[in-house]
């Protein structure tokens, strides 16, 4: 049994808007060759990847048809990826979220991701002193029904259209809280600003995991001193894709370097991640 890479922005050029290439991030993106990702899969005993497909029309010019795409365009290697999508709540009538969802669920996506920092909405921004979104609240209540995990992102982000007032993970324990059978995947455990309050989330409240991508590996022990108390919890991504992530190998290699227990290795980057999220070939 190999391992899994859980978060990654692997996304192939076939996929892409026609308009991604003038998108307002700042950064300069290079989509990757499917037949590269997968021979490079194989030789870091990578079972699947999986790729984080979300809408943003603030920095990627991505919708909520960036998901299905994706899943066509890898549909002959379902194996051996997993595809997350997800809507922007505050862009959508109440309908076409409850349209979006369903199309997504359908064609195979393994959970839903809200990126706050670049959608500009709150977590909570459901409940009725944080603005009552219903969509937002439409979004957890369907992942829930579907037992399909929500990916949220806390901590800053460097794009230029990123709005970081956004990025607090106080903001996710409303979630939890309010939706206690949601599974919520907190992406970056809140780095750099926010780390402790994350952990202490991650500690206190059963619904909400852990997820390391975009920490350095080198580095995460600084972050996370305490990573093998909630190993259990906790989930490997790389990030590729994304600013300074050299490739999902080298980043897995760092990872499994790491002074801690052969166990936390396995759970972390296998173990946990392959509970959460299933490939698409179970899927579709």
């Amino acid at each position: 049994m190999g391992y899994i890479d859980a978060h990654t922005h692997v996304w192939f050029k076939e996929a892409l808007p026609n308009d991604f290439f003038d998108n307002n991030s700042g950064y300069s993106f290079t989509p990757p060759n499917l037949t590269d990702i997968l021979k490079e899969m194989d030789n870091a005993n990578i079972d699947y990847i999986v790729i984080i497909a979300y809408p943003s029309r603030e920095v990627w010019n991505t919708k909520e048809d960036f998901p299905i795409n994706m899943i066509k365009v890898v549909k002959e290697y379902a194996n051996r990826f997993s595809i997350i999508g997800g809507i922007e709540p505050n862009r959508l009538t109440l309908q076409e979220a409850k349209e979006w969802l369903e199309k997504q669920y359908e064609a195979g996506v393994s959970g839903f991701k809200l990126h706050p920092v670049h959608s500009h909405v709150k977590p909570n921004a459901y409940r009725e002193e944080e603005g009552g979104l219903k969509q937002l609240e439409l979004l957890y209540e369907f992942a829930q029904d579907h037992e399909l995990p929500v990916i949220i992102h806390t901590g800053t982000s460097m794009f230029l259209k990123a709005r970081n007032k956004y990025s607090d993970p106080i903001n996710v324990d409303d979630v939890a809280v309010d939706f206690p059978k949601l599974k919520i995947v907190m992406a970056h455990m809140g780095r750099p600003n926010y780390v402790p309050t994350a952990f202490q989330l991650v500690r206190i409240r059963k619904n909400i995991y852990a997820e390391i991508s975009s920490i350095p590996p080198k580095k995460l022990l600084e972050y996370l001193a305490r990573l093998e108390e909630i190993s259990y919890k906790t989930i490997y991504g790389s990030d590729y894709g994304g600013p300074g992530v050299k490739s999902i190998s080298e980043n897995l290699r760092e990872f499994l370097s790491l002074n801690i227990s052969e166990k936390a290795k396995l759970d972390i980057a296998s173990n946990n991640p392959r509970s959460m999220y299933k490939p698409l070939s179970e899927l579709m």
